[in-house]
């Protein structure tokens, strides 16, 4: 049996959309990163703001999110995160962090950052009601 060129080109677009679709669920499936966006303030001195925001985020949602965005810094020293909900009126800061590329960053910039292994970070997430 002869397929029209028609019918191939079909098959060969529902293959394709089908594979897409299959790879767009096995990583997002294997990722379990929470998905945030991201505003980088840079400032000449070498040190970044960093401003998250992840709507409808739980404290631990938003802990793997600081530290999954800390693993992609480059080019700075020492880096503010803040990661922030603001879906609604009770919306504001989650989470906060500090990261330090090395310990001479760290004593440049004051030395209370103390870390065990470098880059640091130190990320510090408010229980109910407290303020950062």
């Amino acid at each position: 049996m002869t397929q029209r060129p028609e019918d191939t080109m079909r098959t060969s677009i529902i293959t394709a959309l089908i594979a897409a679709s299959l790879l767009a669920s096995l990583t997002a499936c294997g990722s379990g990163d929470p998905s945030y966006t991201v505003r980088l303030d840079r400032n000449k001195d070498g040190s970044a703001m960093a401003y998250l925001n992840l709507p409808d985020a739980t404290t631990d949602e938003a802990e793997a999110a600081i530290r999954d965005y800390a693993s992609t810094i480059s080019g700075s020293e020492w880096v503010t995160i803040l990661i922030s909900d603001d879906t609604g009126p009770d919306g504001g800061l989650i989470c906060s962090a500090t990261w330090m590329k090395d310990e001479k960053a760290a004593q440049k910039w004051g030395g209370r950052f103390k870390s065990d292994t470098w880059p640091g970070l130190d990320v510090r997430c408010p229980g109910a009601g407290e303020v950062v």
